[in-house]
């Protein structure tokens, strides 16, 4: 079936003319537009009318200079040039240079910079009114051959880590682009080749590696402890310190190479031996010896001095009168030592890891005693408050001589337990027939002095109820 529908029919419009609105343009002023031109903006330059550029006018100079290079290549680094030195008392125009010139740093795309204006920065950037500016520095940074190196510069310099540099700047400079999110992984490198860093310094690095990642920490404590100079450890113990805290006893022990395990021993043990080392000193200083005495403390410090690099940890236990003529001289993990009868003495206690050490510097006796690494002694060792010599040697533990040519039976005898002394220590020179025969001789007296000594101690701890297994 076919169907045919007719169309409405419509009424026509209006025949409108806007005559009000054509009678209001026809009022208006001629105007003309102004499009912006580069070779505008550079004879504003060269007519020293600079500061009549408009803002609009300076961006599309900046966007088009490229392009305008290409058509005056025998013009491309003067007018440059001359850009960069208004840009020295224009600070927005500094920060458009800048913002484009960071990017380019990364990018090397003309789109976001003439090469002619990447180029002629140092014009700009050499300039005693600006150099001085961070966002310069920085940008002068990135655009060097080794970015990362110069961005932990500047951070050292600032004393900032990555973080807070980043937020110092963001509102400068394009932040997110790679340089300054992996820069951090050069602060280490960087900081190696300080010769005599200042505890400042070290506590900059300490804040850029508490910022890191595992990853980044682990890798970077590394490079640090297989390549820093052995100064370092002796002369910031708070960098040792951290180190101690966080690599020795922890997780990440494991997690750095062999040689960086070895240092951060040896650092460790300098610290301690050190702190073993002034107490000798303080003690010869300080107290009033007999000079056998003093003799038997010189021949301690040079005799433990072969095994500095061991000590894990030490503790200090001086008797009341020591420790009133030494009084503040001694710092570290020091102690009252009880009164129980005892000649005075000095006790150091060693940690050597698996095993414990400790030597009475004074007194009858004045023996060393080995100890295994258990919770139970490291809880009396170092953990008991309430320590005196008889409490100590009613723990047992084996026990070495100080008498005739101790060093070269105790260097064996420490041996044989498996605690070696610094690499590169020379051999002990084996003794002759005469002085074996006069060891001997002492050594019997020594035995039945400790054999008195240890029953004294008995008797003191069942009379305490103190006794100490």
């Amino acid at each position: 079936m076919n169907f045919q529908f007719s169309l409405p029919s419509l009424p026509e419009p209006p025949k409108c003319i806007p005559n009000q609105l054509i009678q209001l343009t026809s009022n208006l002023p001629e105007a003309t537009i102004s499009i912006p031109s580069v070779d505008k903006v550079l004879a504003a330059i060269e007519q020293g009318k600079a500061d009549q550029v408009s803002q609009l006018d300076w961006i599309y100079c900046i966007h088009a200079k490229a392009q305008w290079d290409k058509q005056n290549t025998d013009r491309s680094q003067k007018t440059s040039a001359a850009i960069w030195k208004v840009a020295i008392s224009n600070s927005w125009l500094q920060h458009q240079l800048l913002w484009r010139l960071a990017l380019y740093s990364h990018h090397q795309q003309e789109q976001v910079l003439a090469k002619s204006l990447a180029e002629s920065f140092d014009i700009f950037a050499n300039s005693n009114l600006v150099n001085h500016l961070l966002p310069v520095q920085i940008v002068r940074a990135l655009c060097s051959q080794k970015p990362g190196r110069e961005l932990a510069k500047i951070a050292d310099e600032q004393r900032v880590n990555q973080t807070e540099l980043v937020n110092i700047i963001r509102q400068d400079l394009p932040v997110w682009i790679p340089s300054f999110s992996q820069f951090i992984e050069h602060i280490t490198p960087y900081f190696v080749k300080i010769i005599s860093p200042n505890q400042q310094q070290v506590s900059w690095l300490l804040s850029c590696l508490n910022e890191m990642s595992d990853g980044q920490q682990i890798k970077a404590v590394d490079h640090l402890l297989t390549r820093v100079s052995n100064d370092i450890g002796k002369n910031h113990s708070f960098l040792v310190d951290w180190l101690r805290n966080n690599y020795r006893n922890g997780e990440h022990w494991y997690k750095v190479s062999e040689p960086a395990r070895e240092r951060l021993r040896e650092w460790i043990g300098g610290i301690n031996y050190g702190d073993f080392q002034r107490l000798v000193d303080v003690i010869l200083s300080r107290i009033a010896l007999e000079s056998f005495e003093s003799n038997r403390l010189r021949s301690r410090r040079a005799f433990w001095a072969n095994y500095s690099n061991r000590f894990e940890r030490l503790r200090i236990l001086l008797p009341s009168t020591s420790q009133i003529a030494i009084g503040s001289q001694i710092q570290g993990d020091v102690d009252l030592l009880e009164d129980d009868g005892s000649d005075p003495t000095e006790v150091c206690i060693f940690d050597f890891g698996d095993l414990f050490v400790v030597e009475f510097f004074r007194g009858k006796g004045s023996e060393t005693r080995l100890f295994p690494n258990n919770s139970q002694t490291q809880q009396i060792l170092f953990g008991e408050s309430r320590l005196s010599v008889k409490r100590i040697r009613c723990l047992g533990g084996d026990k070495h001589d100080h008498v005739y040519i101790w060093q070269n039976f105790c260097t064996i005898w420490l041996s044989d337990n498996g605690i070696s002394p610094n690499r590169n220590t020379p051999p002990s020179r084996n003794p002759t027939a005469t002085r074996l025969r006069e060891r001997e001789y002492q050594l019997e007296r020594w035995k039945g002095e400790i054999k008195s000594l240890e029953r004294e101690a008995r008797l003191y701890c069942d009379a305490n109820k103190d006794i100490l297994y």
